[in-house]
């Protein structure tokens, strides 16, 4: 199965192409590809050319889906043995949910068994026309077809539970994938998730706020994120552009803590995770630590003893989500 991970900016491809199941360990092969200014059909060649460059051509895809149009409601249900699951759903969503959801495909999960006599559950729904244009750029690919489609958050907690450092097991957890346009914040509660949400703010914001703070190409803008020797150079205050650009995700995990805790997912965080390139911001972890008071650190998911043989560990940060995609079985899309 190949992960692919179809970004505003960047595709990200992952597969796993060897795994030992007594060891647990894996051999992957990934990419990471620029596709920005491109055309319909340059992104199709490129595309191509990498994929056969890995060794990923003839293979089944699964997809993710993720951003602010992405409709996530968590419902708490009663458990009821004369009406399916399903029909509560639908019953319970027709009540609460404003929006039309004739133009999406939409599905549910199980997230929280609080007791016998009540459950939480994620109703997600994407538009049609997101998820049709994902379809459409990879059936330009004569040798791939698509096994499936699910949302972003759903695959980056798949890559977190299999990959994570071992405090996944017993701590409550806000993992924050920060992409180019759009940053995906999950809640787990230990390995189980409980809470997801797309937010507009991505590693694109912090690169056009140095580049027009101080009139430089945001190529120059990018490597000023990442490079402390640079910044030293023109005297750049990193903490002065994250203060204006991280104000929304600040903004956004104060309101999930207080909904978590209120909803009874969690009593508390004990850390926050970031990863995703955006992530890859000098000092942003540093940044949310003190702002909230809460351990925040970076997990590059490829930095991880479980990989064997030869693994691009830079790439680590882009490849959250496609890494979660490649774990995916064949099945039906589930939105």
């Amino acid at each position: 199965m190949i992960g692919i991970d179809l970004g505003s900016k960047f595709v990200k491809i992952c597969k796993i192409v060897n795994t030992e199941k007594k060891k647990k360990e894996y051999s992957i092969v990934s990419a990471v590809v620029d596709i920005s200014n491109l055309s319909g059909t340059e992104k199709t060649d490129k595309f191509t050319a990498v994929l056969k460059k890995i060794g990923c051509l003839d293979d089944s895809v699964y997809l993710a889906v993720g951003g602010k149009d992405i409709i996530n409601r968590d419902i708490l249900l009663k458990r009821n043995k004369l009406i399916d699951i399903k029909d509560q759903v639908n019953n319970e969503v027709v009540n609460t949910i404003s929006e039309d959801l004739g133009k999406t495909y939409s599905s549910f999960s199980v997230i929280k068994n609080n007791s016998d006599k009540e459950y939480n559950i994620i109703f997600s729904a994407a538009p049609m026309e997101k998820v049709n244009a994902k379809f459409s750029f990879i059936n330009t690919i004569d040798a791939l077809t698509v096994s499936g489609v699910t949302l972003e958050d759903f695959a980056l907690a798949n890559a977190f539970v299999e990959f994570g450092p071992n405090y996944k097991n017993s701590e409550n957890i806000i993992l924050i994938n920060i992409g180019y346009a759009v940053s995906n914040v999950i809640v787990m509660n230990g390995k189980e998730l409980v809470f997801i949400k797309d937010i507009d703010f991505g590693g694109q914001d912090i690169t056009r706020d140095i580049s027009n703070f101080y009139s430089i190409p945001e190529k120059l803008s990018e490597e000023l994120k990442r490079r402390d020797d640079l910044r030293q150079t023109i005297n750049f205050n990193m903490k002065n552009i994250l203060k204006k650009d991280v104000a929304t995700l600040i903004e956004t995990l104060f309101r999930t803590i207080e909904h978590c805790i209120t909803r009874q997912f969690i009593v508390s965080v004990d850390r926050i995770v970031l990863t995703g390139g955006g992530a890859m911001t000098e000092g942003i972890d540093n940044f949310i630590q003190d702002t909230l008071g809460i351990p925040t650190e970076k997990w590059n998911p490829l930095d991880n003893n479980k990989f064997v043989g030869y693994v691009n560990k830079p790439q680590g940060f882009y490849l959250p989500i496609a890494l979660g995609l490649a774990l995916e079985k064949e099945k039906k899309a589930n939105v």
